[in-house]
C-alpha cells in the first residue's frame, strides 16, 4: 500500500499528524524536511498542499486529532500512516508531545512497535 492509495480520510489524518509532529519542535530540521519532501512527492505537490489546508483547518488542536484518528479504521493504513509518521518525528530527536501522541496513538490503532536491529 502507497500514500495515495489512503482514502481522503486517512490521508488528512496523515497530515494532521505530519503538521502536529512539524509544530511540535517549532523548527523542521533537514531530515524532517526531506521525509516530508518524500511525503508531498508521493501524494502531488498540489493535493498536498490542499489536504494539509483541511487538516490545518479542522485540527484545532490535538484533542480534535486524536477524535478525527480514532475513526481510522483499516489496519493497513493504520500501520502506513504510523510508520511514515513515525519516520517524520525520527528524523531529529523525538520531544516528549510527539512521544505522548505516537505512544496513544500506537495503543489506540493496536500497533506493535518494533526497533529492528542494523548489524
Amino acid at each position: 500500500m502507497e500514500l495515495s492509495d489512503l482514502s481522503h480520510d486517512e490521508q488528512l489524518a496523515l497530515l494532521g499528524l505530519v503538521q502536529f509532529i512539524g509544530e511540535s519542535n517549532h523548527q523542521v530540521t533537514d531530515e524532517e524536511s526531506d521525509t516530508i519532501g518524500d511525503i508531498v512527492a508521493e501524494l502531488g505537490e498540489a493535493h498536498y498542499r490542499k489536504v494539509a489546508a483541511e487538516a490545518d483547518e479542522r485540527f484545532a488542536d490535538e484533542e480534535a486529532l486524536r477524535a478525527f484518528l480514532v475513526g481510522v479504521k483499516r489496519p493497513e493504513a493504520r500501520e502506513l500512516i504510523y510508520g511514515t509518521v513515525l519516520e517524520v518525528a525520527l528524523a531529529d530527536t523525538m520531544i516528549e508531545g510527539e512521544s505522548e501522541l505516537l505512544d496513544w496513538l500506537a495503543n489506540t490503532w493496536d500497533i506493535e512497535v518494533s526497533v529492528a536491529d542494523e548489524d
